[in-house]
């Protein structure tokens, strides 16, 4: 295997899951996505969010300096603001920068402690979301059995 993916140190790439695992995690940018708040290519904006919090980090550490999520917390409203139309007033933000700092610190020094975490919440959100998504379509269907599929409102004679 070639390029950038096959090079990355397995911290780094420990960092990238997580970072990628926090922002699924993040219900307004979730709701974002979902509802395409951001146009036709919201996923990809998301999916370029995650690029541009781990070059931020990248950039930090080539300078040598300490992530601060403070700093952190206006890079996200920025990207928020601007690719995806949101206005938080939540203070979400203040949230996903500290542990997004500290999970950065964690696999800097090969502990993945917290990516794992968040990697098995994902799971765990994802089986509950396939659960409630074939209860509904079961509830739907038992519904659409029931109907008798005349309609008391439509006549059909004339």
């Amino acid at each position: 295997m070639s390029g950038p993916a096959a090079e990355m140190h397995p911290n780094q790439a420990a960092f990238v899951e997580g970072v990628d695992h926090v922002l699924s995690a993040w219900t307004a940018l979730e709701l974002a996505v979902e509802h395409e708040w951001g146009g036709h290519d919201t996923h990809e904006k998301r999916d370029t969010l995650v690029d541009e919090i781990v070059d931020y980090f990248d950039t930090l550490v080539r300078k040598r300096q300490v992530p601060e999520p403070s700093d952190l917390e206006e890079l996200l409203l920025d990207i928020l603001d601007e690719d995806f139309s949101i206005a938080l007033e939540d203070g979400s933000e203040k949230e996903v920068a500290r542990v997004l700092c500290r999970m950065f610190g964690e696999c800097k020094t090969g502990n993945f402690a917290t990516v794992d975490k968040m990697a098995e919440e994902r799971e765990k959100r994802s089986r509950g979301s396939a659960a409630q998504q074939s209860q509904t379509v079961a509830r739907q269907g038992a519904d659409e059995s029931s109907d008798d599929g005349s309609d008391s409102d439509v006549s059909m004679e004339e």
